[in-house]
C-alpha cells in the first residue's frame, strides 16, 4: 500500500487544479450513474441501521452492516481514493478511516478493530510518539493511494458496540448523503413494508402553539391496506408524531423509514424525505423527533409537522408547518411510511376538533414550550438580568465578589424561583442574585427563544439545580458556573451529575474545581446535582492476551459506576516499560499496548487507575505468561 506513492501524488494533483467547485449543502450531482460503490465488506449483506435513524444525541450519517456480533471482517475500499484522514478513540467513530475519491467526494469506515497491517503499523508509529491514545490526524501529506477492493482494515466494536461496521457517504463539501441512493441499493434485499407502532398527538396551545403535552395512540384496527388509530378529540391545534420502522428481508433489525407523507382531504400537508443532511443539522434530529418522548422512552416518533430551529432539508412540503388546525368537525389524516425500496405502508388517524381552531398561514411553532407551574418555590427573589459577557467575566465577578459564610444545608442562600426569558442569536446569562451560580450561553446555544424557570434546592444534603421546562436540547454547549460552600471548597470527591428522574440515575458531568469554584459545560437543561464520589474505581486482575492483530496486551478489567474511569490520567507499566493506554468502554477494559511487546515468562505490572472525580487505584501484580503454551 505505501509503495504507491506516484498515483497519490498525481491524484492529489488531480484533486487541487482539476475538480470544479462544488454548489450547496444538498447538491448531490456529483453521483451520475457510471459511479460504482462496492459493498465494503465481505462479512454480511445485511443491515443493522440505515440513513437519519434516531440516535440518542444526533441523526445516523451513515448505514451500519452486521457482523454477527464477530470482528476481524475484511473491510475494502468502496472505491479508488486516497486516506483523508484517520482516527483512534474509545467514543464516537472508534478507529475509523476516510477515503477522498476522484471526484472529491469521501466513504467513511468506522468501529474498526484495525487498520491494514501497513498503515496499523504508521498509525502505532505516530501514537508512540507521545504515547497517545486518542489519534485524529489528516493523512493526506502520507500519500496512501488504495484501489477499489483494496483491504483497508477490519470490523471490530471500537468506539460503540456491538460489533458492526458503520460506512458512511459524504459529500465533496463533506456531508453525509444516503448511501442507499447509490448502486449500493441493490445490495440489500427488502420486498417488506414499513410497519406503524403507534401514534402521538401533541397538544399545542391555541394563542401561542407551544407544546402542552402528548397523547400515544395505539392501533385499534386494521384492514387489507390501511392500519387505524382511532379516533382523537381535540379543542386545540395539535402536531402529529409517529413511531414507525422500516424492515428488510431476512434480518430481525428494524431501520428508519425513508419517507413520510401526511395526507388530509387529498392535500399533503408533509412530507419529508431523508437523503442527506449536514452535521451542523444532526442534533436538530432533536426537533424532527419528539424531545419530551424520546427522553421519557427512548422511542423516537417523528414529528409530521417542523418547530422553529429545525433547518433540515428533508422536508418535500410542508402547508402550515404541518401543523393541524382546522374548523371544527371530523377530519381523517391518512400517514403515508416508505422506505427507499418504495415499500410502503398507510395509516390513519380521526381527529375530532370540538372547537374552531382554524388558524392559517402558520409561520412559526415554538420549539420549546412553556415553564411548568409546578416548579414553584415559598420564596420569589426578585433579580436584575446578568449582562451579557464572557464566561471568564462571570468568573472575575465571582472571585473578587465578598465571600458569605453559607452552610452546607444554604439556607440564607436559597436563592428561590428564577424566570429568564432568552433569546437565540446572541451570548446571554442568568445568574442568582449574588452571582453564587450562574449559567452562560453561547450566541447559538438556542434553537428557539425561551422562557425558563430555576430554582436551587437541597438534595441529601448538597445543593441542586432544577429547571422547567426540564430536559431540554440545546445546539451548542453552554457553561455552569457554581461557588462551593465553605464547608466543601477544596472538597475534590465533589462532582456535578445529571439527574434522570425517567430512569432515576445520575450522568457524570466532567468538572474543574479551583478555589471552590465549579466549572461545567452542559448538552442540555437538565436537573443537576451536586454529589460526593468518595470510592476508587474497582480493578480486576491484569491478563496477557493476544488482539485479533496477534499482537501482545495486557487488559485489566476497570470499573468505577459513578464517575467513569478518567483512562488519560490512568497509566500502567509493564516490567518498566510504558506502553499506550487503551479504553474499551463497553467491555470495561484498561488495555496496555505497546508495539513489538513481548511478555516474558513473570512481568511485573503496574498500574495507577482514576476515576472521572480524582479517586486513584495502584496496584502491582505480577503475571506469569507461558509462551511455549502457544
Amino acid at each position: 500500500m505505501l509503495s504507491k506513492l506516484l498515483r497519490s501524488v498525481l491524484l492529489l494533483f488531480i484533486l487541487h487544479f482539476f475538480l470544479p467547485v462544488q454548489g450547496s449543502a444538498q447538491n448531490l450531482s456529483f453521483l451520475s450513474d457510471t459511479t460504482s460503490y462496492l459493498w465494503p465488506t465481505n462479512a454480511t449483506e445485511y443491515l443493522s441501521s440505515t440513513f437519519a435513524e434516531t440516535r440518542s444525541a444526533h441523526l445516523h450519517s451513515g448505514i451500519d452492516i452486521r457482523t454477527w456480533g464477530i470482528e476481524g471482517y475484511d473491510v475494502y475500499a468502496t472505491r479508488d481514493g486516497l486516506i483523508s484522514r484517520v482516527g483512534v478513540s474509545p467514543v464516537g467513530y472508534g478507529n475509523v478511516i476516510y477515503l477522498k475519491h476522484g471526484d472529491g467526494s469521501y466513504s467513511l469506515y468506522a468501529h474498526l478493530n484495525r487498520f491494514e497491517d501497513s498503515l496499523q503499523q504508521l498509525v502505532d508509529s505516530l501514537r508512540m510518539e507521545t504515547y497517545s491514545f486518542e489519534f485524529n490526524e489528516n493523512f493526506e501529506e502520507h500519500g496512501i493511494y488504495v484501489e477499489q477492493g483494496e483491504l483497508i482494515g477490519y470490523t471490530g466494536s471500537t468506539g460503540v458496540g456491538p460489533p458492526h461496521l458503520h460506512f458512511e457517504l459524504r459529500t465533496p463539501d463533506n456531508e453525509p448523503f444516503n448511501p442507499l441512493l447509490t448502486n449500493l441499493q441493490e445490495t440489500v434485499d427488502d420486498t417488506l413494508a414499513p410497519v406503524f407502532s403507534a401514534l402521538a398527538v401533541e397538544g399545542l396551545n391555541p394563542n401561542t402553539l407551544h407544546l402542552e403535552g402528548n397523547t400515544t395512540l395505539t392501533p385499534k384496527e386494521t384492514d387489507s391496506d390501511t392500519l387505524h388509530f382511532g379516533e382523537f378529540k381535540t379543542s386545540t391545534p395539535v402536531g402529529l408524531a409517529i413511531d414507525v420502522y422500516d424492515r428488510a428481508n431476512r434480518t430481525p433489525n428494524v431501520y428508519a423509514v425513508h419517507q413520510l407523507i401526511m395526507v388530509a382531504d387529498s392535500d399533503t400537508l408533509f412530507h419529508s424525505k431523508a437523503d442527506h443532511f449536514s452535521f451542523p443539522e444532526d442534533q436538530m434530529m432533536y426537533l424532527d423527533r419528539s424531545y419530551p418522548i424520546l427522553y421519557q422512552t427512548r422511542r423516537g416518533f417523528q414529528r409530521l409537522y417542523t418547530v422553529n430551529g429545525n433547518r433540515l432539508p428533508m422536508y418535500k412540503r410542508l402547508l402550515n408547518r404541518g401543523v393541524l388546525a382546522f374548523d371544527e368537525g371530523t377530519y381523517t389524516i391518512k400517514i403515508i411510511a416508505k422506505d427507499i425500496y418504495d415499500n410502503r405502508s398507510v395509516a390513519t388517524v380521526d381527529l375530532i376538533f370540538e372547537d374552531n381552531t382554524s388558524i392559517k398561514n402558520i409561520g412559526s411553532v415554538p420549539a420549546y414550550p412553556k415553564p411548568n407551574r409546578a416548579l414553584e418555590s415559598a420564596r420569589n427573589l426578585s433579580i436584575n438580568p446578568v449582562p451579557n459577557r464572557f464566561l471568564t467575566d462571570l468568573i472575575e465577578v465571582n472571585n473578587n465578589a465578598a465571600k458569605s459564610n453559607p452552610s452546607i444545608l444554604l439556607a440564607e442562600e436559597d436563592f428561590g424561583l428564577i424566570q429568564h426569558k432568552l433569546t437565540p442569536g446572541k451570548r446571554q446569562s442568568m445568574a442568582t442574585s449574588n452571582q453564587r451560580a450562574w449559567i452562560s450561553l453561547p450566541k447559538n446555544a438556542l434553537y428557539d427563544t425561551l422562557e425558563i424557570k430555576w430554582q436551587k434546592t437541597v438534595k441529601d444534603g448538597y445543593p441542586a439545580f432544577e429547571f422547567s421546562p426540564n430536559r431540554l436540547p440545546i445546539q451548542d454547549e453552554m457553561y455552569f458556573g457554581y461557588r462551593l460552600p465553605d464547608e466543601v471548597a477544596d472538597d475534590h470527591q465533589i462532582g456535578l451529575f445529571a439527574y434522570d428522574e425517567y430512569r432515576d440515575r445520575f450522568t457524570f458531568i466532567s468538572s474543574s474545581i479551583s478555589g471552590g469554584l465549579l466549572l461545567a459545560k452542559l448538552e442540555e437543561f437538565t436537573e443537576l446535582r451536586i454529589k460526593k464520589d468518595i470510592h476508587p474505581p474497582f480493578a480486576g486482575t491484569p491478563r496477557i492476551e493476544k488482539n485479533l492483530g496477534e499482537n501482545y496486551i495486557v487488559t485489566i478489567p476497570t470499573v468505577d459506576e459513578m464517575s467513569g474511569i478518567d483512562y488519560h490520567k490512568s497509566e500502567i507499566t509493564v516490567n518498566g516499560r510504558r506502553g499506550i493506554i487503551e479504553y474499551d468502554p463497553e467491555k470495561d477494559l484498561l488495555i496496555y499496548y505497546r508495539p513489538g511487546f513481548v511478555p516474558e515468562e513473570v512481568n511485573t505490572v503496574e498500574f495507577e487507575i482514576y476515576d472521572g472525580i480524582g479517586n486513584r487505584t495502584v496496584r502491582t501484580r505480577s503475571v506469569s505468561y507461558n509462551n511455549s503454551e502457544e
